[in-house]
């Protein structure tokens, strides 16, 4: 009786040792904790049947946490490639996603467009989840030669890695989490309030104002620029569509201040944002017939000494336009198809030819003005004046490749062109006072 009742406190003992060391193991790190020895055995695309972290020892290793429906983490595979077969040994990437094996190896089966590796995958994960917990991806766990827990969500550069191999000096944006607020006034005095408006820098990035429960409220937040597109696409119920590209017109000696600079990234991106982005809101009575976007109008003008206005004046578009007057498109009556559209890095494949099969051409010139407006970056204007059903087919790398000169051969066949002039649009047009 007695050996049955040391026995069974021995096995309890155990039990509680082993819980504890598994709630130890589970435990969320911070920088400079030691990374507990863990073996992966579900990987995809090695020979390697098991990735034991204590076999990195030595190596600089970088957890790439991501998804399959995460586009900036697809897009960084190639990259993520370059620089592990740069660094070679000194370094070892690994891509982590809770999905097991089997889904993983379909994903990329389906998505032929998506570039794979040459790198090991953790899949099926549920521990590094719980020891580096995140929200949303991509996401960047930096592991030191030691086996300590070296950086938190640094982004993975060529310059970064040489930073901590070569013990030099790195520029890091600090993280940053949002903090959701329904205003800046006190608690205490916010009931009483019968009307508001202000304009707030936002120096502080993870700041989200939403909506005041008080009356009829207002909120938005984004460059200067962005929100007088905003109050004026209100005003204009989105007839002259202001946030399409070549209809907002800065004329001000340094539109720096207005319109991000294209070579900033990272640290400095984050200064640039914490300089010139801002939050409006506004909260009016609710029996007052008050039109938000007219106020925020008024607010901004005031706040940045701006004068907006609309007007006409030429910029520069591309042009579809008819070259001949034979009607190469006119429809023949078959069945109608739909299959007109660009895939993007994960999307639905939708084959090797896209068509458009006894479809109205209001709906080619739609999906010409998506392709070429957010594409290429430049104002579309129809000028074929076109009505009526029509058949057009595409080969699928002109969709999805969007370069001007295949769009212009594809076009071609079909007595149509795109040519670059100048067109009377509606603009927006910001000033300084």
């Amino acid at each position: 009786m007695r050996k049955s009742i040391v026995l069974l406190h021995l096995i309890i003992l155990i039990v509680l040792f082993s819980k504890t060391g598994l709630q130890a193991q589970n435990k969320p790190l911070t920088v400079g904790d030691e990374v507990p020895d863990l073996t992966f055995k579900d990987i995809f695309n090695s020979s390697n049947t098991e990735i034991k972290l204590s076999d990195l020892r030595g190596k600089l290793v970088i957890l790439d946490f991501w998804g399959v429906f995460c586009i900036p983490c697809i897009e960084e595979f190639p990259k993520l490639d370059s620089l592990q077969k740069m660094f070679n040994s000194e370094i070892q990437i690994i891509p982590v996603n809770p999905l097991n094996r089997d889904s993983i190896w379909r994903f990329f089966k389906s998505h032929s467009k998506v570039y794979l590796p040459s790198l090991p995958f953790i899949t099926g994960d549920t521990i590094l989840q719980k020891i580096f917990p995140h929200q949303g991806n991509p996401y960047i766990v930096w592991i030191g030669k030691d086996g300590k827990m070296l950086l938190d969500d640094v982004p993975i550069t060529q310059s970064h890695i040489e930073a901590v191999l070569f013990n030099k000096a790195m520029k890091v944006p600090e993280a940053v989490k949002n903090n959701y607020v329904e205003s800046l006034f006190d608690k205490r005095w916010s009931d009483d309030i019968i009307y508001s408006s202000y304009v707030y820098k936002g120096t502080d990035l993870g700041l989200k104002l939403e909506k005041s429960k008080i009356g009829q409220s207002f909120s938005e937040g984004g460059t200067i620029m962005f929100l007088y597109q905003r109050a004026w696409e209100g005003l204009t119920s989105g007839k002259y569509g202001f946030f399409r590209p070549g209809r907002t017109a800065i004329q001000t000696k340094d539109s720096s201040r207005y319109i991000k600079p294209k070579n900033l990234h990272g640290y400095d991106e984050q200064v640039w944002q914490k300089n010139n982005l801002y939050w409006y809101q506004s909260s009016t009575p609710s029996d007052k017939p008050y039109n938000p976007y007219e106020l925020m109008k008024e607010d901004l003008n005031r706040a940045f000494h701006l004068n907006a206005g609309i007007e006409k004046r030429p910029v520069r578009c591309f042009v579809l336009i008819r070259t001949s007057n034979i009607d190469k498109i006119k429809t023949l009556g078959h069945k109608p198809v739909d299959s007109f559209f660009h895939a993007d890095r994960i999307g639905k494949d939708y084959g090797p030819t896209r068509s458009l099969i006894n479809q109205p051409f209001s709906k080619f010139s739609k999906r010409l003005t998506g392709l070429i407006e957010y594409g290429l970056k430049k104002p579309f204007v129809d000028q074929t004046w076109y009505t009526g059903n029509i058949d057009i087919q595409f080969k699928a790398d002109v969709l999805d490749g969007i370069a001007l000169e295949d769009l212009r051969s594809a076009l071609k066949v079909y007595d149509l062109d795109l040519v670059e002039k100048d067109v009377d649009l509606t603009i927006l047009s910001l000033k300084e006072n």
